[in-house]
């Protein structure tokens, strides 16, 4: 039907058909999402294994456990926002900068700076990682 000779009962009735499909499918991509955000982030483990074992004022520690990411709030993120403003740093993609995501590792797990500044990159990378994936996917 053309616009010109549909009077306003049908312009109502096909508006009414056109919103119910965006809604069918708008609702069909959030539900694809989501299954796919949670089966990366469910297939993943939280655990992050180090390649060395660290000294932490005696304590040995092998591996960083990243759970409490699911447990992080706004206010958590204002919190690390505001560290970030007070260091004057401004990264261009929080969840892959390694200043970004040493913060909020310290957030989740309660263990110090100097932890974290004293691994290896390639220990830091891997925690930045496993950030990364569970905010961005």
């Amino acid at each position: 039907m053309s616009k010109e000779v549909m009077n306003n009962t049908e312009i109502e009735e096909v508006a009414g058909v056109e919103a119910a499909a965006d809604a069918t499918a708008t609702e069909a991509s959030k539900e694809v999402l989501e299954s796919e955000s949670t089966s990366l982030n469910s297939k993943l483990p939280y655990i992050v294994e180090l390649s060395k074992e660290y000294d932490l004022d005696g304590k040995k520690i092998k591996e960083v456990d990243l759970s409490g990411l699911e447990d992080l709030t706004t206010l958590d993120a204002e919190y690390i926002d505001r560290v970030m403003n007070k260091l004057n740093y401004h990264p261009a993609n929080k969840y892959k900068d390694i200043t970004y995501t040493k913060h909020i590792a310290m957030r989740v797990t309660n263990l110090p700076i100097e932890f974290f500044n004293g691994l290896k990159w390639k220990d830091m990378y891997a925690i930045t990682a496993r950030i990364t994936v569970h905010f961005l996917f």
